[in-house]
């Protein structure tokens, strides 16, 4: 008599933490999405909002029109930006990675709830994933600057026609090992979205910027320092 196979348990998942996105990575899946706080603060507004409605039908009869317009119209736009933030950060997400459908959804954002389709780019028209630099820009100021500096990177889908398609940042202080830990966490999702579209893994970010600026060490036996070339070498 054969033995009934015992139902399988939940589908493994990874999360990779991204500059105010999470890569969710299963197997046949790849969910780009709000990070788990990001419901706090529309939901907040929400309830913001939803008291200054319940304010106005409470104290109609005794306030001013121009106090209960002063609540109304707060409101009216409060309520519902707060709720479809809440929606977004729920149920929403802004990239998705079918292995089923062999496509790459870009989807809408806070207003079209995550749910709207921007993009779709099958897996046989991506030509590669890339982590490039990430320009933070730099605005002036007249404070003192910071202790430290930010690093950020960048994850691009490449089409086979050149278009390249913002994926998630990562951004890191330009510190040695949080350079590092940041640097890894967009490796990871790219690498985990190359293997999922089947597609190669390109850097092109400066990794070794840093180290390539320092002057090589002396040798410790007088002898010649390496020449340039053994070091450009790495870099071509």
């Amino acid at each position: 008599m054969p033995v009934p196979s015992r139902a399988e348990g939940p589908e493994p998942v990874r999360r990779v933490p991204l500059d105010r996105r999470v890569c969710v990575i299963r197997k046949s899946r790849i969910d780009l999405r709000p990070e788990r706080g990001a419901f706090i603060w529309p939901l907040i507004g929400l309830a913001i909002g939803l008291a200054l409605f319940a304010a106005v039908a409470l104290f109609a009869n005794d306030l001013s029109a121009t106090a209960l317009a002063a609540m109304l119209i707060p409101g009216v736009i409060i309520a519902p930006f707060s709720a479809m933030g809440l929606i977004y950060s729920l149920i929403g997400a802004a990239v998705v990675i079918e292995a089923k459908k062999q496509s790459v959804r870009f989807q809408q954002g806070v207003f079209g709830l995550g749910l709207g389709t921007v993009e779709l780019v099958p897996f046989w028209k991506v030509e590669r994933i890339e982590v490039s630099d990430f320009p933070l820009g730099d605005a002036p100021s007249h404070l003192p600057r910071p202790a430290f500096d930010l690093r950020a990177w960048d994850i691009v889908l490449v089409k086979t026609s050149g278009k390249r398609l913002s994926i998630a940042q990562v951004v890191s202080a330009n510190q040695d090992e949080l350079i590092d830990e940041g640097f890894t966490r967009a490796l990871d999702a790219a690498e985990a979205i190359g293997a999922m579209v089947e597609k190669r893994v390109v850097i092109t970010a400066a990794v070794e910027e840093e180290r390539a600026a320092e002057p090589p060490d002396e040798p410790a036996d007088g002898g010649n320092a390496l020449p340039s070339g053994a070091t450009d070498a790495q870099n071509i």
